[in-house]
């Protein structure tokens, strides 16, 4: 008997390589003491036998359970070698790196044991298992397009990494020495080899790298030819044109547009990239191809030597040119005619104040034009011009701009990239000031009310005002006027604090006249300021009259100007001669004011002479410099730039960039963004006070229209804006827009993805429109299809592309509200392939899909050796089904003794 139970006990030891794979799942046996208790409790009503073996059957069934579930298994050490051989098939492979791949492949073969585990992947634009027959072939790699194993991979013009090591994790098992070598140059175009190297980690696999190269040496290579997409006549287009080389060598550029005959151009290529500007004038409006082919001396392969790209060309642009006063907006126009720019030059006047009678034009370009010419409404239509137009405003200076022209707290002054704040005044140099009030009986206090502020009394409180801003050695006047004039003031040179007393008093003194006759009052204010020795002179009228003769004004005002003497002009009330003050304002190079409330004038006044007495402006030699590099100066070199004559104080905003400063550090030519639009700013002016030098400069024409061109917005239609883009170059299936399933023809290079935003003339989306694209490829060949809406005014399509080069996209919608469709055209290219821009191994990469691991030698028993593997881990076979199945057959014999009525007695007679 005790040697039974010896022999019964040894058959129950649990081996040594037995484990649980979820020990920590034991802890649900504590259950089984109230487990029993329960089930005791719930089977009271049996027998005790039945009751107890109920019991024991149902706990025994539930400790099986919770073995099983805590999966034990024998633990069987693994020492198997697995590799998996990724081998890159692409096109970029150099021929040289194509011998040496298959050359590699066929030599693992060779050298790999029958107890090793080993595979061979290809991967291109996608991952294919090979069979060791193809491997030995080395058919896997031929670049020969009739092959039936390249028709096998069909994508050798893409290189998809990722697919490869995720094709090789899962040939690999948990356990073992498992290894994936990549053989590749490390040239991917799709798909993410780092994550998928990343997670091989994770599983404990180790990635080792054989390096291959790409394309051959030496290799010259055609990248890429940037163009803008649209452009206008007369526009300078800047391609930049990227070319990459492995060796310094000459190379000639052969530059075509659409069918016209190449331009050569010889150029010096580095090792490396270059960069390589090409520029041109657009002269003929359309669509247009640029293709560019090079070929140099020291190159492997002609395939990467050309590339396309093009650029759809608008009509000349239109102009619109503001000026206060006739022919200072001459010389910027004639500049702009000149470089095929249409300009149209209106007075200041005529800005109408609504925005949509501003949509012809692609810029405004104000010269010397004050702020106080133009009304609150013409303000607002050039701000939204801007703004939500996104056109183009350019603010030159002179002597009613900026500062001098009232642009400080005005809402142009939130619109320029400048602030107009002048600089204090000056100690040295004194001023001279004439007020030229109008004392007629139309200024009185409006027929005997009282309850209402006497015009006159205000203009009396404003002269009074202007005497405290002047300083001791300055000289003021003060001229009224009737039908006839009075000086209330002589004019006199204020020294002291009694003078400035003095003349108040004869202010207060003044009495109302009768009629209105401005001119003789101007005539005599400016005999008198004629003949006073000052550094700046300053006339101000202020009148609420109208002129009812008809005098020459623009001789008088010609001589004073002539003599330094600005002459601004305060309207008050609504019988003003608005078209006579405003004109005087302008020809006298002031500003101009107006106001119906009589309150308001020593606001005004005090307003007027704040400007006049400060310093708005610096003139004498100034020498613009280069500050920070800017569009607008392209071409031109910091020597280059003549001197000016002067220029307008302002100070650069925060977000502006600053292309020419003046030695003192003031903005001479600033340019922002502002909303959807773009503004400049240029403080000095364009005509021969201050651009002397700047007027016979051969470039003169050429900076303005850079400048102008520059603030212009893209001439594509807003009512359809196309974005083109290449969604693949891998073959096989796409969606169209819809999302149904597209299939490529085998012939196509890839997917075009067209999207197309649509809106309606009032800037709302464009909704449930038939739009139309039809696309022409490099052949010639038509191909139309309709796009599809995906969002409000927003319009998809996906076209197969079959040829690589330039293609023209010629969009179409209907217009409900006209006979004529809304059309637009856009252009792009298609590159011969990605698999031919990279020369050389991309050693960044690979580098961090081995985690900088050494590189393995083309050597196959490197790649075979076991040793530099991690230890093996254990193969565990499940016990599992073991233990369930007693567990479960436990649990019914549970049942049956609980549910079925057992009889063991004799039968009882009837």
């Amino acid at each position: 008997m005790a040697l039974l139970l010896l022999e019964t006990r040894q058959t129950v030891t649990l081996p040594d390589n037995m484990v649980f794979l979820r020990p920590e799942l034991l802890w649900l046996a504590l259950l089984a003491v109230p487990f029993i208790f329960l089930a005791s409790r719930r089977l009271m009503a049996l027998s005790r036998w039945r009751r107890r073996t109920a019991t024991f059957l149902q706990t025994l069934s539930a400790l099986l359970l919770i073995i099983a579930i805590a999966e034990p298994a024998l633990a069987r050490p693994n020492d198997d070698l697995n590799v998996v051989v990724v081998l890159d098939s692409s096109a970029s492979l150099s021929k040289e790196s194509r011998i040496n791949a298959v050359t590699y492949a066929k030599d693992l073969l060779q050298a790999a044991t029958p107890t090793d585990h080993l595979h061979f992947v290809a991967t291109a634009g996608e991952a294919t298992l090979l069979t060791q027959e193809e491997v030995a072939s080395g058919e896997w790699a031929t670049d020969d397009p009739q092959s039936t194993q390249n028709s096998k991979l069909k994508t050798q013009n893409s290189t998809d990494l990722a697919a490869g090591l995720r094709l090789a994790s899962s040939l690999l098992p948990d356990a073992g020495r498992r290894r994936v070598v990549l053989v590749s140059d490390g040239w991917e175009t799709q798909g993410n080899a780092v994550a998928e190297a990343q997670r091989l980690t994770q599983r404990g696999i180790t990635l080792n790298i054989v390096p291959l190269t790409a394309l051959g040496n030496p290799e010259v290579i055609v990248r890429s030819l940037n163009t803008p997409p649209y452009a206008r006549v007369g526009d300078s287009i800047s391609s930049d044109l990227s070319i990459y080389s492995t060796v310094a060598t000459t190379a000639t550029l052969k530059i075509k547009i659409d069918d016209t005959t190449p331009i050569d151009r010889v150029v010096e290529l580095k090792p490396g990239e270059n960069r390589i500007p090409l520029d041109q004038t657009a002269q003929i409006e359309g669509f247009h191809s640029v293709e560019v082919t090079v070929r140099a001396g020291a190159d492997t392969s002609t395939e990467n030597n050309s590339t396309a790209s093009t650029v759809v060309v608008k009509a000349q642009p239109l102009v619109m040119v503001i000026e206060d006063r006739a022919g200072e907006g001459t010389n910027i126009a004639a500049a702009l005619r000149s470089r095929q720019i249409d300009v149209d030059v209106r007075p200041s006047s005529s800005i109408p104040p609504q925005l949509k009678e501003l949509d012809a034009y692609d810029s405004i370009v104000l010269a010397d034009v004050a702020a106080t010419s133009l009304t609150l409404d013409q303000q607002r239509t050039l701000q939204e011009y801007v703004r939500r137009n996104g056109r183009g405003l350019v603010a030159i200076g002179g002597q009613t701009s900026f500062a001098l022209g009232g642009y400080l707290d005005s809402i142009l002054e939130e619109v320029l990239p400048v602030s107009s704040q002048p600089a204090p005044r000056p100690e040295q140099g004194d001023t001279a000031l004439i007020l030229v009030m109008d004392r007629s009986a139309s200024m009185d206090e409006y027929r005997g009310q009282s309850n209402i502020v006497a015009k006159f009394a205000m203009a009396k409180e404003a002269a009074r005002l202007a005497v405290d801003t002047m300083r001791d050695g300055d000289t003021m006047g003060i001229l009224s006027f009737d039908t006839e004039t009075l000086w209330t003031v002589p004019p006199r040179v204020i020294n002291g604090e009694s003078d400035k007393e003095e003349i108040k008093g004869l202010i207060s003194n003044t009495e109302l006249g009768g009629g209105t006759d401005i001119y003789p009052a101007l005539d005599e204010a400016a005999t008198a300021i004629r003949g006073i020795d000052a550094s700046s002179k300053h006339l101000v009228l202020l009148t609420d009259g109208r002129e009812y003769h008809s005098p020459d004004y623009a001789t008088l005002l010609a001589q004073i100007r002539a003599d330094g003497v600005s002459l601004s002009c305060i309207a008050i009330g609504a019988d003003s001669d608005f078209e006579l003050l405003r004109r005087l304002a302008k020809l006298g190079e002031g500003r101009y004011y107006f106001t119906e409330r009589p309150e308001n004038i020593p606001k005004i006044v005090f307003k007027e002479l704040d400007l006049a007495l400060k310093q708005g402006s610096i003139e004498g030699a100034v020498q613009p410099h280069v500050n920070t590099p800017s569009p607008i100066l392209r071409g031109f070199q910091p020597q280059d730039v003549p001197q000016l004559g002067g220029y307008d104080i302002t100070t650069a905003k925060d977000e502006s960039l600053v292309g020419l400063i003046s030695d003192q550090g003031h903005p001479i030519l600033a340019q922002w963004n502002y909303g959807l639009g773009r503004v400049v700013a240029f403080t000095s002016e364009t005509g021969p006070a201050w651009a002397g030098k700047w007027l016979t400069w051969d470039d003169f024409a050429r900076f303005w229209s850079q400048t102008v061109r520059w603030s212009m917005a893209s001439p594509v239609d807003h009512q359809l804006q196309a974005s083109i883009e290449m969604r693949s170059t891998e073959f096989g299936m796409g969606n169209d827009a819809s999302g149904s399933e597209l299939r490529t023809p085998n012939s196509a290079l890839g997917m075009a993805h067209l999207v197309v935003e649509s809106l309606n003339p009032d800037n709302s989306f464009a909704d449930l429109a038939d739009v139309t694209a039809g696309i022409r490829a490099p052949s010639g060949a038509v191909t139309t299809t309709v796009l599809i809406q995906t969002a409000p005014g927003r319009y998809e399509a996906d076209v197969p592309i079959s040829e690589p080069g330039a293609y023209e996209v010629r969009l179409n919608r209907p217009d409900p509200d006209s006979f004529s469709p809304v059309t637009e055209t856009a252009g792009f290219s298609v590159p011969l392939s990605q698999e031919m821009v990279n020369a050389g191994t991309n050693d960044r990469l690979l580098q961090r899909l081995s985690l900088e691991a050494p590189y393995l030698s083309l050597d196959p028993k490197a790649a075979l050796d076991r040793t530099a593997l991690p230890r093996s881990q254990n193969n565990h076979e499940p016990l599992w089904g073991y233990v369930i199945a007693p567990a479960l057959l436990l649990l019914l014999v549970s049942v049956a003794v609980r549910r079925l009525a057992f009889n063991f007695g004799p039968r009882k007679q009837t």
